[in-house]
């Protein structure tokens, strides 16, 4: 798969420098004092021609020579600047209050938004250290894996391209999307195993202590195209379509996404483990995919009834095997796709563990975002559903079941703001309005909350809930930093139990009559904003039951993610 991201890095750099070209001729406009105008005959102003157009200039490659010049400019101008240890102090001080770890991409950055494109993105590494002893049974040490590892390094970095039409081609609305994404964990893009700690591996692998333990590797992410009534991030109505993931749009909840636990940050819930049977024998099938590592040809559109109201519609493909590095029906282990499986789903092989079809991907949600009090104090509810079109075997009476379906309930509200600025007096005229009071627009304590429910007969964790409290900028001195406490809890399906095997090596992972209950988790966390585009994040997790049947000990874990925008 070399060639496909060489190729598409080449067209990356050519779109880079060939959006930049037009900054040093804009910033070199020339003064009424250079040019002399005769006194008496005005001068004619030439009409400008069709070849000097934008879309002209661009189509005919004229914009590389300004990217390349505008560039070739700036380095000269920080070579010959700098010759004292001010000048490397200014110098310095400037990047480190800057927007971006890159300096706005070496100052072409705006240059770049002028013609319509846009580059962002972040990189990351997460430590993962668990306190207590390995929490994985037995039962995998007797197949040949270790117990499970106590630390684990994850390293991730992730791009975005925007190109919006409206700049050169005059499309107001349209925009194009490409996001690319690398990740590893300790080292190894494609070792399953090593993701894991704190007896995450089977059902509860929702409650993993890292929620970006999939896709490993370079991963090509969403691809489409994106209309909207304006460009503002609320608009009265958006459709888009090609491959793309719902994760990213459906039950969002930016203060989920501080927490590191797989449950709390990105699973919720939804989905679980499920089995098909077919012809006597038991085969893993896929469960819902709700995680960043999916992708897939699909269609979404959202539109605003009232100010505050929403509902939003997806419709796509449900593909087996797509999330990557897992056992797929693609391969029997170890398969990654590198997010390239745009054919869907492989043919079934019967000789395999696993079992996946191409079915039908279905969303719907329906939100209601008030502003309350004299601080308009932010909300976000919602109630959604979703039906994944994937056989599965009905836990215990191996009837079947087409799809997988759910409901879930949102609730995010902002609590507080701080007052930055007390009401003024009232003046003493006769009719004395006084002035209202000034909060700020980021700081105070933020509630989330989201409840799942999914029919117990096709899924293995069919209730979970979760609930978190982010205060934001506590201290004056630190008005940037963010802390939380938050506790996520699922509880097992009855149906799933009674399908386990009795006296014939126990309920799971070789423990007899133990079956599965609930399994819960408590974060903590304080992110240190260091400057506008570096953070540091120490976090705590406490794990009770982390098997879900008794069969792994409470697990503690301690970490830190250290991560910087561009």
């Amino acid at each position: 798969m070399t060639y496909r991201y060489a190729a598409a890095i080449i067209a990356a750099l050519s779109i880079l420098l060939g959006a930049a070209r037009a900054q040093d001729n804009s910033n070199s406009k020339p003064t009424t004092s250079a040019i002399p105008l005769p006194s008496a005959t005005p001068c004619a102003v030439p009409k400008p021609s069709w070849k000097d157009s934008l879309l002209v200039r661009w189509w005919r490659g004229d914009l590389l020579d300004e990217a390349y010049k505008n560039s070739k400019a700036y380095f000269n101008e920080l070579n010959s600047s700098i010759s004292t240890i001010d000048d490397w102090s200014g110098r310095l001080q400037n990047y480190w209050s800057g927007s971006g770890a890159t300096g706005n991409w070496f100052r072409i950055g705006k240059t770049m938004k002028d013609y319509g494109l846009t580059i962002s993105g972040t990189a990351k590494e997460t430590f993962v250290g668990q306190l207590t002893p390995s929490a994985l049974p037995q039962k995998y040490s007797k197949s040949g894996y270790s117990a499970g590892p106590l630390s684990n390094w994850l390293n991730e970095e992730k791009l975005n391209f925007t190109y919006d039409f409206g700049k050169i081609f005059g499309l107001m609305g349209l925009t194009a999307e490409s996001d690319w994404r690398y990740r590893t964990m300790d080292g190894s893009q494609t070792d399953y195993y090593t993701r894991n700690t704190a007896g995450t591996m089977g059902n509860s692998s929702m409650f993993d202590p890292q929620k970006d333990n999939s896709g490993m590797g370079p991963r090509l992410m969403g691809q489409y195209l994106q209309w909207q009534t304006d460009m503002s991030a609320d608009p009265q109505f958006m459709i888009k379509g090609g491959w793309m993931n719902p994760y990213e749009d459906f039950l969002s909840q930016p203060e989920s996404k501080f927490y590191q636990n797989n449950a709390i940050a990105a699973a919720k819930g939804i989905g679980g483990g499920i089995k098909y049977y077919q012809n006597g024998k038991t085969y893993s099938g896929q469960g819902v995919p709700w995680t960043s590592t999916y992708d897939t040809w699909g269609g979404e559109f959202r539109v605003k009834p009232s100010s505050e109201t929403y509902l939003r519609t997806f419709a796509g493909l449900s593909i087996a095997g797509e999330g990557g590095v897992a056992s797929t029906p693609q391969n029997a282990s170890g398969y990654n796709n590198h997010g390239m499986n745009f054919q869907g789903t492989a043919k079934f092989d019967p000789n395999s563990s696993n079992y996946g079809q191409t079915g039908v991907y279905q969303m719907n949600e329906l939100g209601w975002t008030p502003k309350l009090g004299d601080a308009k104090l932010g909300g976000h509810y919602s109630i959604g559903s979703y039906i994944w079109g994937q056989n599965n075997g009905d836990w215990g009476s191996h009837s079947g079941n087409a799809t997988i379906w759910g409901l879930y309930l949102q609730g995010d509200q902002r609590l507080t703001s701080v007052q930055e600025s007390a009401p003024a007096t009232p003046s003493l005229s006769k009719n004395p309005v006084a002035a209202a009071p000034t909060y700020s627009k980021t700081r105070g304590l933020y509630l989330f909350s989201e409840l799942s429910y999914t029919p117990a007969d096709a899924c293995a964790i069919p209730f979970y809930y979760q609930i978190g409290l982010n205060y934001h900028g506590l201290f004056n001195a630190r008005p940037s930093d963010v802390c939380g406490f938050a506790v996520g809890e699922g509880f097992y399906s009855q149906n799933m139990n009674d399908s386990l095997p009795k006296n014939q090596g126990g309920a799971a992972n070789s423990y007899a009559s133990q079956y599965f209950s609930t399994t819960c988790v408590w974060e903590a966390f304080y992110n240190i904003q260091i400057n506008k585009w570096m953070a540091c994040s120490p976090y705590a997790e406490y794990i009770i039951n982390p098997a879900g049947n008794g069969s792994c000990v409470n697990a503690a874990v301690l970490g830190a993610q250290i991560g910087v925008k561009f």
